[in-house]
C-alpha cells in the first residue's frame, strides 16, 4: 500500500453515551473486478478508555482487509524429514494510533468522548485519516416521485449538525442516461418548466457549516410529468399578483386535505371514487399546493389538514424560500396532520404561538368548570366532546410597520359530523375564551390587538357556531343544542364572549364532493379591519368539470378562502 489522508467520520452526542467512527479503508490482495475498499463503522462507548477503541479498530481492519495466509508444510519424502518444522508466513499486523491535529500521540487512557478531536489524525497502519468530529452531514435526501412542471420542488432530507439553510443545492437534468448531467439551477428550490417534461432530475446537496464541509448526497427522479395545464387557481391568482403593504394584509385560509383521508382504499372507493388514484397521492397533490398557496401572495395563511411530513422538510422550506415563516401543530397533539399558520416575515414578527387541544381545555382548566360541571349532568354528550381531537393554534403576529400593533390569529378545525352542532358550539365556546385570555393580556401590556379567528368550521354561516362567534352570545334555547334530539338536550347552556366579528368571505360553497357547503370561514374583528378585496371563487363549471374534488387540477375536496383586508386605525 501506498501512503494516504482520507477523512474519518466521527459523530460524538452524549446524550446517546456512543460514540460513532466511520471510514473506508482498502483491502489487500483484491481480486480484479472486485470491490477495493470496504467501508468500517464502528460504535463505542463515550466512557471506554482510546486504547481499547483503537485495539478494536486495528483487529478488525487486519482481519478484514488482510486475509490470512495458508499454512505452507512441504511434501514429506522421508519419515525423517516429518521433524522440519511447518513453513510459515509472517502474518501482517495493523496498529492503530490517534494523533493530536498537531501531530503528537493521544494519551491511551483518555476516554473516547475527549480523545477523538475534529482535525486528529487516526492512523492505522500506513493509512492517515482526518478526523471530521460532528461533520455536517445530509443521512437521507430524496425527491417526490411525482414532479410535475412548472411547479416548485423542494428536495426532503435529514440533515445533522447544520441547518437547511447551509446546505447547497445543485439541480441537474439529462434527457437521456447516456446524456451528461448538466446543471440547471443552484436554487434551494427548483422549479421545471413544460419544455423540462419527460426529462430525468438530480438535486445534490452539499451540507456546509462555516468552514466545514459534509459529504455531498445525491438524489433523482426518473421522469417529469407534464403540467395539467392551466389550473382553475391561476385565475384566482390574477387577483392577488401584487404584494400589499401596511395598512393592508391579504389573508387566507384553507384546509389541504390530509394524506391519511385523501389516500387509502375507503378514499379511492367511496370518498373520491371520480379522481385516479395518482392525483390523490400527496407527491403529486403538493406540487400543485405549492403553486397556488405561494401565487396568492398572502401574509398571513391558514391551513387545516396539513401533514406534519409536508409541513416541516416541505412546505416550511419551500415557503421560507419566498419569504414566508410558521409554525404547526398536530391535531389532538398527536395525530399526523394538523394545523399550520405562516406569516410573511417582511411584515410580521412571531411574539408567540400557543396551541390547545378544545376538549383537554374544557376537562383541565379550572376556568372551564361551569362548562364542564353542566357536561357531565349527561354522561353522553359528555364523551361525545372529550373524545374529540379538535385544536385551536392562537399565533400572535406583531405588526413591523407599527409595533404596538398585533394581531391575534386563531386557526382551526372543529369536528366535522353533520349531527354534531351541539359538539362543534362547545369547540367554538372553549375557543373563544382561550382567545379572550391570550388577547386581555396583551391589552393589559399596552398593545392594541386586534383578532382574525378562521378555518375549517364544519358549519354553516347560520349555524349556531357561527353565530355564537359573530353575535357574542349563545342562548341555551338555540336549536344546535337539541341536535342530539331531547334526550341529548343540556339546560343552562347560554355563554358570551366579549367579540364582535363578521365574515369576512361568504361565497356558496368552499367545498365540493357531491355534498356541497360553506364550512371554512374567515371571521374578522367589527371596526378593526374593513374588507377590501375578495378573491373569487373559480366559476361553478370549472369545479364540477371533472366531477368534483379533488382533481388533478384542484388539489384539495376544499377551496382556499383569501381577501385583502385594510387594518382599521385604532381604536380610541
Amino acid at each position: 500500500m501506498t501512503s494516504n489522508s482520507s477523512k474519518a467520520s466521527v459523530r460524538c452526542v452524549s446524550e446517546e453515551g456512543r460514540i460513532s467512527i466511520s471510514f473506508t479503508y482498502p483491502k489487500a490482495m483484491t481480486p480484479p473486478g472486485k470491490v477495493a475498499v470496504r467501508v468500517f463503522n464502528f460504535s463505542r462507548s463515550l466512557e471506554e478508555t482510546l486504547s481499547k477503541t483503537l485495539e478494536r479498530i486495528g483487529l478488525y481492519v487486519l482481519e478484514k482487509c488482510f486475509p490470512k495466509r495458508k499454512k505452507n508444510k512441504p511434501k514429506q519424502k522421508d519419515p525423517a524429514e516429518s521433524e522440519n518444522p511447518e513453513i510459515q508466513t509472517e502474518e501482517p499486523v495493523v496498529n492503530a494510533l490517534l494523533l493530536t491535529p498537531e501531530g503528537q500521540p493521544v494519551s491511551s487512557e483518555v476516554a473516547n468522548k475527549d480523545a477523538w478531536q475534529d482535525g486528529s489524525i487516526l492512523v492505522i497502519g500506513d493509512r492517515r485519516f482526518t478526523v471530521a468530529r460532528n461533520a455536517p452531514s445530509v443521512n437521507k435526501l430524496a425527491i417526490d416521485k411525482y414532479l410535475v412542471t412548472e411547479c416548485p420542488v423542494s428536495p426532503t432530507m435529514d440533515i445533522e449538525f447544520c441547518y437547511p439553510d447551509n446546505c447547497k443545492s445543485q439541480w441537474f437534468m439529462r434527457d437521456k442516461d447516456s446524456d451528461p448531467w448538466t446543471l440547471e439551477s443552484e436554487e434551494k428550490i427548483f422549479q421545471p418548466r413544460e419544455s423540462d417534461a419527460g426529462h430525468k432530475l438530480k438535486v445534490v446537496v452539499t451540507p456546509v457549516v462555516d468552514e466545514k464541509v459534509g459529504d455531498a448526497k445525491e438524489a433523482t427522479v426518473d421522469s417529469i410529468l407534464l403540467s395539467p395545464g392551466r389550473c382553475p387557481f391561476e385565475k384566482r391568482q390574477q387577483h392577488t399578483n401584487t404584494l400589499l403593504e401596511y395598512p393592508k394584509l391579504r389573508f387566507m385560509s384553507y384546509n389541504i386535505l390530509a394524506e391519511a383521508y385523501a389516500n387509502s382504499d375507503y378514499s379511492h372507493k367511496a370518498m373520491y371514487p371520480w379522481c385516479e388514484e395518482k392525483y390523490l397521492s400527496l407527491d403529486y397533490r403538493k406540487q400543485l399546493l405549492y403553486k397556488e398557496i405561494l401565487g396568492y401572495n398572502a401574509d398571513i395563511i391558514c391551513l387545516q389538514e396539513c401533514d406534519s411530513k409536508l409541513f416541516e422538510p416541505y412546505l416550511h422550506s419551500v415557503l421560507a424560500n419566498q419569504g414566508l415563516d410558521g409554525v404547526f401543530t398536530r391535531k389532538g397533539g398527536r395525530l399526523s396532520e394538523g394545523l399550520a399558520t405562516f406569516f410573511r416575515k417582511s411584515r410580521f414578527s412571531l411574539v408567540e404561538s400557543c396551541n390547545v387541544v378544545l376538549s383537554h381545555e374544557l376537562c383541565k382548566n379550572p376556568s372551564n368548570q361551569d362548562i364542564l360541571e353542566k357536561l357531565q349532568t349527561n354522561a353522553e354528550v359528555f364523551e361525545s366532546i372529550r373524545g374529540r381531537n379538535a385544536s385551536l393554534q392562537m399565533s400572535v403576529l406583531q405588526c413591523l410597520s407599527n409595533s404596538n400593533r398585533l394581531v391575534c390569529v386563531g386557526n382551526t378545525h372543529f369536528y366535522f359530523h353533520p349531527h354534531a352542532a351541539h359538539v362543534r358550539l362547545v369547540q367554538s365556546i372553549i375557543s373563544m375564551r382561550c382567545i379572550e385570555r391570550l388577547v386581555s393580556s396583551y391589552k393589559a401590556k399596552g398593545f392594541d390587538v386586534s383578532v382574525i379567528f378562521a378555518g375549517d368550521f364544519n358549519c354553516l354561516e347560520f349555524a349556531g357556531t357561527a353565530t355564537f362567534i359573530k353575535s357574542g352570545s349563545v342562548s341555551e334555547k338555540h336549536v344546535d343544542w337539541y341536535q342530539g334530539g331531547r334526550v341529548h338536550y343540556i339546560p343552562g347552556l347560554s355563554f358570551s364572549h366579549p367579540f364582535r366579528f363578521e365574515e369576512a368571505c361568504i361565497f356558496p360553497y368552499t367545498n365540493y364532493v357531491g355534498y356541497n357547503a360553506q364550512l371554512d370561514h374567515i371571521f374578522i374583528e367589527k371596526g378593526r379591519f374593513t374588507v377590501d378585496n375578495v378573491v373569487p371563487m373559480p366559476a361553478h363549471e370549472e369545479v364540477m368539470e371533472l366531477t368534483a374534488l379533488p382533481n388533478k387540477v384542484f388539489p384539495s375536496d376544499h377551496l382556499a378562502l383569501i381577501c385583502d383586508l385594510l387594518w382599521n386605525e385604532p381604536m380610541k
